[in-house]
């Protein structure tokens, strides 16, 4: 209980954390190069900066992000996950609070670094969020749920939609604001996408002298399958113990340390897997 308990806060000191450096980019990169970050959090921005524009109307940045994300809130509920869902909330709701609470902070006027650094701020975010078992929210949710479906990496999909919309927002406030914005949100996608690495799998081939105690080391831990078979050493011109099976890439060290562990004399050969189709044991959201 107590341990389950650690866990929990954990996670939301987390998502409270990514929630604020969002709320820092946002008011600090963001603002400074009026950027439209992209996902809700830009589309929020876009109809808060039309209304005041075009309606002079002033209206609430934080009260329409969150009008935005109910919906995917309630696609990802049932899902993905309770805790996924309460997790995100947590960070959408502390980005939404700390946006009103920081105050404008201009770092610098060049809009290239504003637009780079500004994107690597937003990655960490992101990436802090999947650290605490959640996302940032918006289109966040959607990418999730169908990177659940799936079984595979949607960070691109989603830059890819982000880009479309920063498009639109080209014609109307101008090329530049649209193509730096579209640099910041590719820089955030890929930093998101190098340490996103639930859809990367490994394959392991292992030649052991031990191939039974290794496959129910595999199984007691990572419920993972193990396919024995059988060859010949090219120098020996003995038989030997082959073990193939496919791991998730944050299993990895850990993986080769219990094969290591369970024998020291193993050689292992381990190689990027493109896609695994079929029945795979994934780690829960």
């Amino acid at each position: 209980m107590k341990n389950l308990t650690s866990n929990i806060v954990v996670r939301v000191i987390l998502a409270i954390l990514a929630g604020l450096v969002a709320a820092i980019n946002i008011n600090s990169f963001v603002a400074a190069g009026a950027l439209v970050p992209g996902g809700f959090s830009g589309l929020s921005l876009m109809i808060v900066r039309i209304a005041e524009t075009s309606f002079n109307i002033k209206l609430n940045y934080s009260f329409v992000y969150l009008l935005f994300n109910i919906p995917c809130t309630l696609l990802v509920f049932n899902a993905v996950g309770r805790k996924f869902t309460y997790v995100s909330l947590v960070d959408v709701v502390a980005t939404s609070l700390f946006v009103e609470l920081i105050p404008t902070i201009y770092v610098t006027d060049d809009i290239l670094l504003i637009s780079v650094f500004g994107g690597i701020l937003g990655g960490i975010s992101g990436a802090l969020m999947l650290l605490a078992g959640g996302c940032g929210g918006g289109t966040d949710f959607v990418g999730i749920y169908y990177a659940k479906k799936k079984q595979k990496s949607m960070w691109n999909t989603i830059f890819a939609f982000n880009a479309a919309m920063l498009i639109v927002t080209g014609l109307m406030y101008g090329w530049d604001i649209s193509l730096y914005s579209i640099i910041f949100q590719y820089v955030q996608t890929q930093v998101l996408d190098i340490y996103d690495s639930r859809y990367k799998r490994s394959c392991f081939i292992i030649i052991t002298d031990k191939p039974e105690e290794i496959r129910q080391a595999v199984y007691e831990k990572y419920n993972h399958s193990v396919t024995h078979f059988t060859g010949v050493g090219g120098y020996s011109h003995q038989n030997k113990n082959v073990l193939y099976t496919v791991v998730g890439k944050y299993e990895e060290q850990d993986f080769i340390n219990l094969i290591m562990r369970v024998d020291p004399k193993a050689f292992v050969n381990i190689m990027d897997s493109e896609r695994v189709i079929g029945n795979f044991n994934q780690k829960p959201y």
